[in-house]
């Protein structure tokens, strides 16, 4: 006699777990298209399992039922739901091991041999059972309808153990995918799925197998489905963590993905003038869109205003430019038309992305992206490397800086009045990879956004102290040292009282110091930045402007603040050409700077080209790789031992 309690419990549990995976909590899941997607799409796979149990479970139990029946055509009804209990309980096997492949991010999609070796007991258990009502080899029903098991039923359940213990196989192999919380989860599902396998195998009058699976799904759901498919409630799509979840999974898997990146910006003004109803029902009718014209994607609310569109491959061809030609139309909510723009960028892994911390790292940028041109429009690609580069490189600057890896090389200022050199300009150098084999120009305007400049130029400030304060270049007469300070270290209310503290801590004169205010932002135009100059050069420090020539505001500026030397960019001096005006550009520049009263520096003479052209213009001072690199201290001084000799 058998005991269907266990199957009624089996259905009711995973009818409650369906019902709950699409309630209002959730709100609406949308299944993605394509078979092939569907396969592999965790959420999915997971609500397979709870409709094949359900299935298997009501037809089980019917079939018992019946048993106890007798009269015409009975027979057939019998045989009916016990062969449509095999059919979707076999499914069910087929589910709970694809499930366990999405869970892992197993890579058995991209090898569709090694798919077809998977699907094949499958497909074999299916004619099994569909072929039964002729052979009678996985069960049968005799003259007086009661069953019975056929010579092949243990292959049938061996077939459909073969996906448990693959499931095991891939999750003991991708174990370092999951989180320790999911790999709990994982192991409870398959143990209490295996449970029930034997037990209903030792003891089959039972029929407790479906009821153990049930029970593992609850479990599942409890822990990994309420993150990994857990439904954005505004829109409808899944959310940030069921992203991060699956990313995770991919790379781990070492699996190729690319993902289109979709802000939306005037979400907020909408909301401000409408209301945040309004808002929402709007982005609730663009992620609807995004859903439907993003064929073999995969769609996600990452923020409010911010999605994220999943490929299995390289992003559509036209799919960017057709996004932002709809973006470029109005959008109809209710009674109002909505002009909204969307700025779309691109990123592949692994091409631009290889761990799963860079894909962190270029999202949270994104999240303090600055839209720099009106409409829509598509980030360059190179852009969004520059994103990626920034990040990657601020971690690494902050060990640096943390454990001082770095080191102050002098370039030498060459004197045309005294035909010697009579200072130099102290620059960061930093020898570790990658900051070695990079210019300076692309690391430090990441220290000045990071807030990592002002540990960076305290380090300068006192090993150019410390350097000043030996005897050697003490002896070799050089006039004073330029130290870069950006605009954005003034922003550190303590910065004169810190340079003075190391500066008397080294004994060091402030005229041997020159202050090179270097233009990386505005600010050198506002009222404290001025302030702290004036307090600077009342303390006797010298000042320089750099990069002189490439902006009016630098006209501005030159006049509000009295600056020792002027520095012009060296792109002025590479810009002459023979037979053009640009040699009188520059002597007009120099008589400009003249008449403030401040000496000039010329940057980039690397030829004796430049020299010449330099000197006729009226530079006091020259400075380029034509008299020297910037070198370690060490060498520096041998230089000038040289130069001296």
């Amino acid at each position: 006699m058998y005991t269907i309690s266990f199957e009624i419990s089996a259905f009711l549990l995973s009818l409650l777990c369906f019902l709950y995976c699409l309630t209002a909590k959730r709100k609406q899941y949308i299944p993605p298209k394509g078979v092939g997607n569907r396969i592999f799409d965790q959420h999915f796979q997971f609500l397979m399992m709870l409709t094949m149990n359900m299935i298997s479970s009501a037809s089980s139990v019917t079939g018992v039922y019946l048993t106890s029946l007798s009269g015409p055509g009975i027979t057939f009804w019998q045989y009916f739901f016990h062969a449509l209990y095999f059919i979707f309980h076999t499914t069910l096997s087929l589910a709970f091991g694809l499930y366990i492949i999405c869970v892992t991010g197993t890579r058995l999609r991209k090898n569709r041999v090694l798919l077809g070796l998977f699907l094949l007991p499958y497909i074999a258990a299916e004619i099994l059972v569909l072929t039964n009502q002729w052979t009678g080899w996985c069960f049968y029903m005799d003259q007086e309808s009661i069953y019975h098991r056929g010579p092949l039923m243990l292959l049938l359940y061996g077939l459909a153990s073969f996906y448990v213990i693959m499931g095991f196989v891939f999750f003991i192999k991708n174990m370092k995918a999951i989180t320790k919380a999911d790999r709990a989860a994982v192991g409870v599902f398959i143990v209490v799925a295996t449970a029930g396998i034997v037990t209903q195998a030792v003891k089959s009058s039972w029929l407790v197998e479906l009821f153990f699976e049930s029970l593992a799904c609850l479990v599942i759901m409890m822990v990994l489905e309420e993150k990994a498919g857990h439904i954005d409630p505004t829109t409808g799509l899944l959310n940030r963590l069921a992203f991060l979840d699956t990313a995770r999974k991919k790379i781990a898997a070492k699996e190729r993905f690319s993902l289109a990146i979709v802000r939306v910006y005037g979400t907020s003004a909408l909301a401000k003038r409408f209301g945040e109803r309004r808002a929402d029902d709007f982005l609730l009718q663009f992620a609807t869109y995004l859903s439907l014209n993003s064929e073999g994607g995969t769609c996600f609310c990452y923020r409010w205003g911010e999605f994220l569109v999943l490929f299995n491959d390289d992003v559509p061809g036209e799919y960017c430019s057709n996004l932002v030609n709809r973006f470029r139309l109005p959008w109809k909510e209710g009674d109002i038309d909505i002009s909204v723009d969307g700025v779309i960028a691109t990123v592949s892994c692994p091409d631009d992305i290889r761990n799963y911390e860079e894909l962190e790292d270029l999202l949270a940028a994104y999240s303090t992206f600055v839209k720099n041109k009106e409409g829509s429009y598509i980030v360059p690609h190179k852009q969004t490397q520059g994103l990626i580069l920034a990040r990657t490189y601020e971690e690494k600057l902050r060990k640096v800086v943390a454990e001082k890896k770095m080191e102050v090389h002098y370039q030498p200022i060459y004197s045309l009045k005294h035909n010697r050199t009579e200072s130099a300009e102290a620059l960061l150098r930093i020898p570790v990879h990658p900051f070695d084999a990079i210019s300076p120009e692309i690391y430090i305007p990441i220290a000045e956004k990071s807030g990592l400049i002002r540990d960076i130029g305290l380090f300068v400030f006192e090993e150019t102290c410390k350097f000043l304060s030996e005897e050697a270049i003490k002896e070799r007469g050089i006039r004073y040292i330029e130290l870069n300070l950006s605009v954005y270290q003034f922003l550190d209310g303590t910065l004169v009282d810190d340079f003075e503290a190391i500066r008397h801590k080294y004994g060091v004169p402030s005229s041997s110091i020159n202050l090179e205010i270097t233009e990386s932002g505005e600010a050198l135009d506002k009222e404290e930045v001025l302030h702290t100059l004036a307090r600077f050069k009342a303390l006797g420090y010298t000042l320089s402007l750099d990069d002189f020539g490439t902006g009016y505001s630098n006209f501005v500026r030159m006049i509000k603040c009295k600056f020792e030397n002027i520095k012009i960019d060296k792109s002025i001096l590479w810009d002459i050409k023979e037979g053009e005006n640009g040699a009188e550009i520059l002597k007009s520049i120099s008589s400009f700077i003249k008449i403030q009263g401040s000496s000039i520096i010329q940057e980039g003479v690397e030829t004796k080209e430049h020299l010449d052209l330099a000197r006729e213009a009226g530079a006091d001072y020259v400075q380029g790789y034509y008299f020297g690199h910037a070198m370690p201290k060490d060498g520096f001084l041998h230089y000038l031992e040289k130069e001296r000799g």
